[in-house]
């Protein structure tokens, strides 16, 4: 009877519990800890501010695996990647699934130069994320999506990346 009661409860409060977590920033920890507050973050210096229950706590790139702001209901979820110069950077999540597709955005990067406003980074569960350009991303997405033909003809530029990966991992 004890652990019935402690069930109903439970179950009525479950949703409660989890509505009072819409609408809020968070960070993942690399202990796999989510921990709700507000979230800004400096790519340049690569530190995310996190401000909980009055205290602000500042947590290197390196310390994190995602964070998620959320601005006006729309909730842009970053993770951290290492590039190919071996340096930590956010990327913005733009697809996950079969494939999973990044936005970096290069203007916080001195390697990059203006005429490089941002790159993807693309991967599946056997390779770690690589990163596109608008001079590769036509030999890779043909190398990640072999047996797609006809999504590989819908491709014309750049910009249509992110399209053509969600649409491969509804398939």
């Amino acid at each position: 009877m004890k652990r019935k009661f402690y069930l109903f409860w439970t179950l009525l409060l479950l949703p409660l519990f989890l509505y009072s977590q819409n609408d809020k920033d968070f960070i993942l920890t690399l202990n796999q800890d989510t921990l709700y507050g507000k979230v800004s973050f400096n790519p340049k210096a690569k530190l995310v501010s996190f401000r909980h229950k009055g205290k602000k706590t500042f947590f290197h790139v390196s310390t994190l695996t995602y964070f998620g702001i959320n601005r006006n209901g729309n909730t842009q979820v970053y993770k951290i990647l290492v590039n190919h110069w071996k340096e930590y950077i956010y990327v913005e999540v733009l697809s996950e699934g079969k494939l999973d597709l990044y936005y970096y955005d290069t203007k916080y990067n001195e390697r990059y130069t203006r005429a490089d406003p941002y790159r993807y980074y693309i991967g599946n569960d056997t390779m770690h994320p690589i990163r596109m350009s608008p001079r590769s991303y036509k030999y890779i997405l043909k190398y990640m999506l072999t047996d797609e033909s006809e999504l590989l003809a819908q491709l014309s530029d750049y910009e249509d990346v992110p399209r053509i990966v969600r649409q491969y991992n509804q398939m």
